[in-house]
């Protein structure tokens, strides 16, 4: 199993109950919970997301992990 690509995703909440996104690609491996919140209690604060409408809340977050197995042609 090789691990090919690992994302990290912020989800915000809209007043009309959609979501917004952010998502990260090849974040720091050290990050924890209470840093991603702080980041994220920012954007909120700030404004910076919401592309058709303003976002006012957040969902959650998430690693976004793809992997590749080989698959064995000639196993019976």
């Amino acid at each position: 199993m090789e691990i090919t690509k690992r994302s990290l995703v912020l989800a915000f909440g809209t007043p009309v109950g959609k979501e917004e996104t952010i998502t990260i690609t090849n974040p720091g491996e050290s990050l924890e919970g209470a840093q991603i919140k702080a980041v994220m209690d920012t954007v909120l604060a700030t404004g910076a997301v919401g592309e058709k409408s303003a976002v006012d809340s957040i969902v959650g977050a998430k690693y976004v992990i793809q992997q590749v197995d080989e698959v064995d042609l000639e196993q019976a």
